[in-house]
């Protein structure tokens, strides 16, 4: 394998002294074909500082753009996912409607349970908040508790 610096190859000394153990062979162009091992650890420990400090610098500019009040992540990614859950699915209102009346039925039966009930509204082919023919247990219990 050959990289044109240490930081490229990994971050992290356990993972650069793991290779060298294993004998895995590696070149570093920057350090030159016959590299210490000892140089290759002090690298890769700097690398690893470097991570650390690169990390921390990133979170603090973070927290201070939140601050500011900075609406972070990208606004056109935000519009997407809210258009494709609209569009994948709608409005739910009706079709809740629909399955807290028949969970009421279904329990007017005698059937408690909410893999029975799920069951049940599988069978009688209630459709889901979300239009899907199969309910779990989980989903009636999320409907139920409201």
């Amino acid at each position: 394998m050959v990289v044109s610096k240490l930081d490229r190859l990994g971050r992290d000394v356990h993972l650069i002294s793991g290779l060298m153990v294993e004998r895995v062979p590696f070149i570093v162009t920057e350090l030159g074909v016959d590299t210490d091992p000892f140089m290759l650890h002090l690298y890769a420990a700097l690398a690893e500082k470097e991570r650390a400090v690169i990390s921390a610098r990133t979170k603090a500019a973070l927290k201070a753009a939140k601050a500011r009040g900075v609406k972070l992540g990208s606004p056109v990614a935000r519009e997407t996912v809210a258009n494709a859950r609209a569009h994948r699915w709608g409005d739910t209102t009706a079709n809740r409607a629909a399955a807290l009346k028949a969970i009421e039925e279904i329990r007017a039966t005698g059937i408690a349970s909410a893999r029975g009930i799920a069951r049940e509204l599988t069978a009688r082919k209630v459709p889901t908040p979300t239009g899907s023919a199969i309910w779990a247990a989980a989903q009636v219990q999320r409907l139920i508790q409201g």
